[in-house]
């Protein structure tokens, strides 16, 4: 039951929905519920299809502005839970074309290694082309446009939006079924732990240490630099002192201006436009900036990847080690995509679109339609063109109710499953070799994205899944969202819900990461790894055992963040 009185739950739909508490960091706008799921069901069931997976799609629907997905089978009736008897299975991968078509493409698939092409495809053409696009909208200022020109505008961001949602999601399967691919026979041969064998591909996701080439840029040009130095320390507005760090002569401007360029008008956290993009938050661009100058968290060396993949390779047997090196080289290859897809898809034209939306809502805010812009963004999008046409649309109570709602609702108050007990995934053995081997492998990853153990509170002490080793201690910085970001500190352990690709630009900040939701392979823990600092992930209820300023030691092999005082 939600904390709001009158609140209904139902399920949106036959089946068994469960509450996608990862992706999401609380209840969505109607502008988000309105594009998203058609355009994830479109992007994620083409790349199911063409890999031959026995997962039509995720059906993803809102239920009190709340998100959740029901898992649709190929060929199964929409009131489906679980798998169908043995021998009607059997008849199933005969009779069906479908089934018959998936399997083959299948096999298909991991004899060709087609991430490959997916891969090269995502480099070569996608990526580039949605970051030209990207900054073809960032050049136009929408607070002087005219009326007619804005709902273009807006317009133009909302399909911008709309198609980079289906791009992230079309790049799903080949961002993931390498890794799985990897973890599952990985951990058959040497009974490893999957966070140990997550941990040797530390490194091949240089994007989710946020923009890291540019942060490097400014790092290099800062330090060499006496009075870039002095004015990055300085007390200053942070806006006024960004700008005027921009403005320096040279490189460190430069390397500034590229920064802010590839990260001003990503959300900083989510995957909507209820959120704040990074320019909102100059302070926190300082910070990340200072963090990389002025380093508070020693990192791991980079020799300690290789040596322990040379350790757990020892442990594979002689005849699968050959086996275990392409593997491992396949899984390193893709898996910076996990990120990427996010970071350069709609995390960034999302930000873009609440850009509009906020030059639309200053606009009402000085006819004195709304007393705040933001809650522009609470409208759907055919409120949002009658608000700038002035002709009609939500009251500024209204708008500001379902903000309350948003902001005030938790997962904690909500359902975790609605609909339908949920029934048993279809036996790995019912299917021909290569069908098993990419359905385990795919299970395993979304297992490891969505997966949250149940609550191992003790007096002092929370428990979930180690994501990154390490052991750090320090003090805690419990984060509800970005109007907290503000509160980082160099070497703060962050305790929060979840997190997001946008939540990269507080990372050079920590020490360690404590969250409630979020599995093995959640943004959370894959930044973790790629900053090599401990991580425990799905404690469920962290952020209430944990209060802010505690000081915490975490334990990222062990999986637990104790309250040491």
């Amino acid at each position: 039951m939600s904390v709001q009185a009158g609140l209904r739950f139902d399920p949106p739909g036959p089946g068994s929905w469960a509450l996608d508490a990862t992706h999401f960091t609380r209840p969505v706008t109607r502008f988000v519920a309105e594009i998203f799921p058609g355009q994830f069901a479109r992007g994620f069931g083409e790349g199911l299809k063409r890999y031959g997976l026995l997962l039509e799609n995720l059906d993803y629907r809102f239920a009190a502005s709340c998100p959740y997905f029901c898992l649709r089978p190929v060929g199964a009736p929409p009131d489906a839970v679980g798998h169908p008897p043995r021998h009607v299975w059997d008849e199933l991968m005969v009779s069906h074309p479908e089934i018959r078509a998936r399997l083959a493409a299948s096999a298909a698939a991991l004899e060709q290694k087609i991430w490959r092409q997916d891969l090269e495809s995502w480099d070569r053409e996608v990526k580039p082309a949605a970051i030209r696009d990207h900054l073809a909208l960032q050049s136009v200022d929408p607070s002087s446009l005219s009326a007619d020109a804005l709902l273009a505008h807006l317009e133009r961001c909302r399909e911008h939006a709309k198609r980079l949602i289906y791009v992230h999601h079309r790049f799903n399967v080949p961002a993931l079924l390498p890794v799985g691919d990897f973890l599952a026979h990985a951990q058959a041969w040497t009974g490893r732990p999957a966070t140990e064998l997550l941990a040797l591909l530390r490194g091949a996701s240089k994007v989710s240490r946020g923009a890291a080439d540019e942060l490097d840029r400014v790092r290099r040009a800062v330090t060499a630099d006496g009075r870039a130095r002095a004015l990055l320390a300085s007390s200053g507005a942070p806006r006024d002192v960004l700008a005027s760090l921009r403005a320096l002569p040279g490189e460190v401007g430069a390397a500034v201006g590229a920064y802010v360029d590839v990260v001003g008008y990503r959300l900083a956290n989510g995957m909507d436009v209820g959120e704040p993009y990074a320019l909102e938050m100059p302070e926190v661009l300082l910070q990340a900036m200072r963090s990389v100058v002025d380093p508070a968290v020693a990192r791991p060396d980079a020799d300690v990847r290789e040596a322990a993949t040379a350790e757990i390779r020892d442990g594979v047997p002689s005849a699968h080690r050959q086996a275990f090196d392409d593997l491992l080289a396949e899984a390193r290859g893709v898996y910076r995509l996990r990120d990427e897809r996010g970071i350069y898809c709609d995390i960034w034209a999302f930000g873009l679109a609440r850009r509009a939306m906020l030059a639309a809502g200053e606009r009402l805010v000085r006819t004195g339609r709304l007393a705040h812009a933001a809650e522009f963004v609470e409208a759907d999008y055919e409120e949002m063109q009658a608000l700038i046409r002035g002709t009609d649309g939500p009251t500024a109570d209204e708008l500001a109710q379902r903000a309350r709602h948003r902001a005030q609702t938790t997962w904690a108050d909500v359902p975790a499953m609605l609909g339908s007990p949920p029934g048993d995934p279809l036996p790995a053995e019912w299917l021909p070799p290569s069908a098993a081997r990419a359905e385990v492998a795919i299970r395993l990853c979304i297992q490891a994205i969505l997966a949250t153990p149940p609550p191992r509170t003790e007096a002092r002490s929370v428990r979930g899944v180690g994501a990154s080793p390490g052991v750090y201690e320090g003090p805690a910085r419990l984060i509800h969202g970005t109007a907290d970001f503000t509160r980082i500190r160099h070497g703060d352990v962050l305790v929060t819900t979840s997190t997001s690709a946008a939540f990269n630009i507080v990372l050079p900040m920590l020490g360690a990461i404590v969250t409630d939701r979020g599995g093995l392979l959640s943004h959370a823990a894959i930044v973790a790894r790629e900053y090599g600092i401990p991580a425990v992930v799905g404690c469920t209820d962290a952020t209430r055992q944990i209060r802010d300023g505690a000081r915490v030691r975490v334990d990222g092999r062990a999986g637990e963040a104790m309250i040491v005082q």
